[in-house]
């Protein structure tokens, strides 16, 4: 008894090996000089390069057709007249019938760095790799095949269709593909994926303008914003995965979108530091302006000088940033009506004052608006240095978060 079981056993065994298999889907065979590749892989090329590609679909229809005692539920009850790649003849029940192959056609899709120069053959093509600096390429290929299904009655066709994609990096290049100021991107290049990164960084460059804008509300609208977009950023990688298992890249994130308004704290107090100072000597230089005589001599000439000297050099220890920060946070501040006008600053590398008298009533009416202009932008400079101190709570959320992403790495740009 048992030995009968074990002889049914061997019987289904067998036939479940010789049962008809389903056809494998349609899928691209690529070769590189030569070396069979596989859609996803990478391969390392050097500028000005030039490859032989070669390319064929295999699966679908052509299964049938190459193997049909393998994939042909006719195998074993039809006669089969002929096999091969372009096409299958069988005769079934005194009824001949046919697939043949129509038509196979490649098309290739790259970006400016690779030039495709398609021969006779669709099957072949020849890779020009451009002499310009780049690290990284690809080129699609998608198949198109038409097959045609004759038998005494009936004329049918099925189209197959398939697709691959091989990345190429230059020999010593950077593996980043994708670089802006919150994020890198290392591995292979996606456009779907590269979309995503581009709103991330998007939504984190919209964060800085609300701080600029002392707009709290919008931060923490805009930190929504960016979690929403960093989390589609994940399931699109995770499709581009799906599609392709082979498809690698590494996201880093880089520093917070709140390291500068955070760099702003420190900055405001001394730019309040500095307006204090600015504001003591204005009412030094009016005063000393004052008492200059409304005739030239050489030494009111002198005095007269010496007076811009001191203005102008208070421009110029005041730090480029500290522009950019007044300017970012508060518009209305112009930098060109904080510096001397041109008509007196011309006085400085010269070290003479050609017209004293002009020069000496610019300079009062100068000094005469700048102090008014002062008190204004003390106050809000002074406002902005307070309101500031919020950016710290977003600060919080914001390394709390990013530092907080399992999927991805975060790297610090202020060393905690």
């Amino acid at each position: 008894m048992k030995s009968f079981f074990f002889i049914l056993v061997l019987v289904m065994m067998v036939a479940s090996v010789d049962a008809v298999q389903p056809a494998r889907k349609p899928f691209i065979k690529i070769k590189i000089d030569g070396v069979l590749l596989k859609t996803g892989d990478i391969l390392t090329i050097n500028h000005s390069q030039k490859l032989k590609l070669e390319v064929e679909m295999e699966g679908g229809r052509r299964d049938f057709c190459k193997f049909p005692d393998s994939y042909a539920d006719i195998a074993g009850t039809a006669q089969i007249l002929s096999r091969g790649d372009n096409g299958l003849i069988y005769q079934l029940d005194g009824k001949k019938s046919e697939w043949k192959l129509i038509s196979e056609n490649a098309q290739f899709t790259t970006d400016d760095f690779i030039k495709v120069l398609t021969y006779d053959s669709q099957h072949t093509a020849e890779l020009a790799v451009s002499a310009e600096k780049f690290s990284q390429t690809s080129v699609k290929v998608t198949t198109k095949v038409i097959w045609q299904f004759t038998n005494e009655t009936t004329t049918n066709q099925e189209e197959n269709v398939a697709e691959t994609t091989v990345f190429f990096k230059i020999a010593g290049a950077s593996d980043d593909w994708f670089i802006s100021k919150n994020i890198k991107a290392k591995g292979i290049k996606n456009e779907a994926v590269q979309e995503k990164l581009n709103l991330v960084q998007a939504d984190c460059d919209t964060i800085v303008k609300n701080f600029h804008r002392l707009n709290f509300a919008g931060v923490q609208q805009s930190i929504r914003n960016v979690q929403a977009s960093v989390t589609t950023l994940k399931a699109t990688i995770d499709e581009v995965k799906k599609t392709n298992p082979s498809y690698q890249t590494k996201i880093t994130f880089v520093g917070l979108p709140s390291d500068d308004p955070f760099s702003d704290i420190e900055a405001f107090n001394s730019i309040k530091n500095n307006w204090a100072t600015l504001s003591v000597l204005i009412n030094n230089l009016s005063a000393e302006a004052s008492k200059l005589p409304s005739q030239a001599d050489d030494e009111s000439k002198k005095n007269l000088l010496g007076l811009l000297e001191k203005y102008n050099d208070w421009c110029t220890k005041l730090p480029e940033v500290d522009i950019i920060n007044l300017t970012d946070y508060i518009p209305n501040i112009k930098p060109g009506s904080i510096k001397l006008s041109q008509n007196l600053a011309s006085s400085i590398p010269s070290k003479n004052v050609s017209d004293y008298t002009q020069t000496l009533n610019d300079f009062k009416d100068f000094l005469a608006n700048r102090s008014e202009q002062v008190i204004t932008e003390s106050q809000q400079i002074s406002s902005v240095q307070s309101r500031l101190q919020a950016v710290r709570l977003f600060d919080g959320m914001l390394r709390s978060y990013f530092s907080s992403i399992v999927w991805a790495e975060w790297e610090s740009t202020r060393g905690f």
